[in-house]
């Protein structure tokens, strides 16, 4: 798990870029603002460009923020991927975990990266 920020230089086998959606990528603070928009394009190119091999853009339709859920847009810089150069697979969570299951699996996934 990296920012985009801190990818910069490095390139990986498979790069998932999630939260694709408007007021995460780009950010609601940038979205009025051409150069800070043009930086947010930036970015993502630098997170698009470091997968050797795969890459997954991922977003979502609903998020909840603050306890509320709210619709959630594709991000402008999807669009302006052409087309031919996409594949689309929709899937959708069948299943809801616990907050503790999670946490369990990831300190098992950080135990066998690290061990």
């Amino acid at each position: 798990l990296i920012t985009l920020h801190a990818a910069k230089g490095l390139e990986f086998d498979h790069v998932f870029m999630a939260g694709m959606i408007e007021g995460l990528l780009p950010h609601f603070h940038s979205s009025n603002d051409s150069a800070s928009l043009e930086e947010e394009r930036r970015l993502t190119y630098v997170g698009i460009t470091r997968a050797r091999k795969s890459l997954s853009l991922m977003h979502y339709a609903t998020r909840t923020v603050r306890g509320e859920k709210l619709s959630a847009i594709p991000s402008r810089f999807l669009a302006e991927i052409p087309a031919n150069q996409l594949k689309s697979v929709t899937a959708k969570a069948e299943k809801v975990i616990s907050k503790e299951a999670l946490s369990d699996a990831l300190d098992s996934l950080m135990d066998d990266l690290f061990s």
